[in-house]
């Protein structure tokens, strides 16, 4: 089975600052890729989650909170093509959270209210929250603290395209029987018209 590793708050605004890149090399016996600077990676080897952790956390010259999923979860809502098309200016994120939520919210949620809203919350699929923003003021509201306050518990965002970035280490094209998708920002057509 393979694992996605979620780092949460790490090379952001100077904190908790490392190379991805080398903690993957290090972690070469688990056979792990790295995506980008914000502490995404795949574990393709065969390992249990707790000796990965454990790996990880022994690694890391700092500690931080580590969010290991199941890959086939993050195939499984890549499959399901949640989003459709997302308003125009809007990027869609995939929150992960920390733990179980205690806070059940009615979804969706608007962050400020609509139809002003710059965060809106979508759906929440067990430790999966899905979301969009967009930015119509000087100042950006991101989807994670809206998320970590409507649920009551820390949480990790990315956005969806890492998200099918992700996927596509996952599940070779061809082996899906579909390959993963960014939402378009474009309307779909109405009654088959162009």
């Amino acid at each position: 089975m393979s694992w996605v590793i979620l780092l949460r708050g790490v090379n952001v605004g100077g904190a908790r600052k490392f190379l991805p890149s080398a903690l993957a090399k290090d972690l070469a016996e688990f056979e792990v890729e790295n995506l980008g600077a914000a502490g995404t990676f795949v574990a393709h080897a065969e390992v249990s989650e707790a000796r990965l952790r454990r790996a990880i956390a022994d690694r890391l010259p700092f500690e931080t909170e580590v969010l290991i999923c199941p890959g086939s979860e993050v195939l499984d809502l890549l499959r399901v093509d949640p989003f459709g098309p997302v308003a125009a200016g809007s990027k869609a994120c995939l929150s992960v959270l920390v733990a179980s939520a205690t806070l059940a919210p009615r979804l969706p949620l608007y962050v400020p209210d609509e139809p002003a809203w710059e965060a809106k919350v979508i759906a929440a699929r067990g430790r999966y929250v899905l979301s969009v923003y967009r930015r119509l003021s000087a100042r950006i509201v991101y989807p994670n603290p809206v998320v970590e306050r409507a649920f009551g518990v820390g949480a990790t965002t990315r956005g969806w395209a890492t998200v099918v970035a992700l996927g596509e280490r996952l599940a070779p094209t061809g082996s899906a029987g579909r390959r993963p998708r960014v939402p378009s920002t474009k309307p779909r057509p109405r009654h088959g018209g162009k």
